[in-house]
């Protein structure tokens, strides 16, 4: 059975496409099928997993009521990996007219219809609530990350809001995989004390904690997954971080 995994937070810059990509990569190099899905109109993850996704289908696609799975032209962009790109139409789905029920519940339908993959990553926009909806609406799992701020907790809080009327409405089966900690820095107070209070709060935390690291960046300029590059250029702290937490979000969906 394919598990889907969506990665939202409903607050900008906290990390999304970041754990989509690496996600999608560590499950393809674990010799799982993937499907990475862009939902996002700002069309980052596309970016990184494939520049150049031209004449291939596209993730406006799953909006449309004649779609048809066995139709589909995926972009192939590593061994086991395949990506469905963003398109500049999604940021038109705003307005369109009609039930956005509908809108969510068909994008639900239409991705569940493709098989054949082991794992889908669906990275999902903060701006976009069709879009972020559908995204939470057929996944099995969604994972968050959280930068320790005081913007970032407030997101969190609204995120899993979010998510208790997503299975109120769509998706019932829907569990909360985690928040990630993102670029913590050991050495501000502040992240600290932050990171008590999100505790505090009793949100769900991944036991692994993405530091701040240089290396993160310079992978996503040569769009390669962090454990990836040229000699001496790999930074193995990072590399076993990221692995530890695409890991234990794979392990939280059964794979």
């Amino acid at each position: 059975m394919t598990r889907i995994i969506a990665c939202a937070n409903l607050k900008g810059g906290e990390g999304k496409t970041t754990l989509a990509r690496h996600i999608a990569y560590h499950a393809a190099s674990k010799g799982l099928k993937t499907l990475a899905v862009d939902l996002d109109p700002q069309g980052n993850l596309t970016d990184s997993l494939l520049p150049d996704a031209n004449g291939y289908s596209n993730s406006t696609e799953l909006f449309d009521a004649g779609f048809a799975a066995d139709d589909l032209r995926l972009a192939a962009s590593d061994e086991n990996l395949w990506l469905l790109p963003a398109d500049a139409r999604l940021d038109a789905l705003a307005e369109i007219p009609g039930d956005r029920a509908a809108f969510v519940n068909r994008v639900r339908m239409n991705l569940r219809a493709i098989d054949g993959f082991d794992v889908i990553v669906v990275d999902t926009p903060t701006n976009a609530p069709i879009c972020y909806l559908s995204g939470l609406a057929v996944a099995d799992g969604a994972v968050s990350p959280v930068q320790m701020d005081a913007y970032g907790i407030s997101g969190a809080v609204r995120l899993t809001q979010a998510i208790q009327r997503v299975r109120a409405h769509y998706n019932p089966k829907l569990i909360h995989i985690g928040f990630v900690v993102n670029r913590f820095n050991s050495r501000a107070a502040s992240h600290g004390e932050l990171l008590e209070q999100f505790r505090a709060k009793r949100l769900r935390l991944l036991s692994t904690v993405l530091r701040e690291r240089v290396a993160v960046q310079d992978a996503l300029g040569r769009r390669t997954p962090v454990w990836c590059g040229p000699r001496g250029r790999v930074n193995t702290r990072a590399a076993r971080e990221m692995r530890a937490m695409c890991a234990e979000v794979l392990a939280r969906v059964g794979l």
